[in-house]
């Protein structure tokens, strides 16, 4: 898999996972020490952008998910499959 096909996993993952815990790009730099800019870039499908490991394990961490499967890495869902399959969208 290329980087730019990769990175849009990534990008569609992470604003899943967003949206499923309603955090906001602010809310989620906070919790993983980053600047706003930072997750918008991430979320930008202009630019094909990856997080490092450390930025990828803290969001994965905050947002309830695996590292692997925020990567696209595994088609599983999260670890917790049953609260994330019933968590309503709000």
């Amino acid at each position: 898999m290329d980087r730019r096909d990769r990175a849009a996993i990534f990008r569609t993952r992470l604003m899943e996972a967003m949206a499923r815990k309603a955090m906001s790009r602010s809310e989620l730099a906070r919790a993983t020490g980053v600047d706003r800019s930072t997750i918008g870039q991430l979320l930008n499908s202009d630019l094909p952008r990856l997080p490092n490991a450390q930025l990828a394990a803290d969001a994965a961490s905050e947002l309830g998910v695996s590292t692997d499967w925020l990567l696209g890495l595994t088609g599983r869902p999260p670890s917790d499959r049953a609260t994330w399959l019933l968590q309503p969208w709000r």
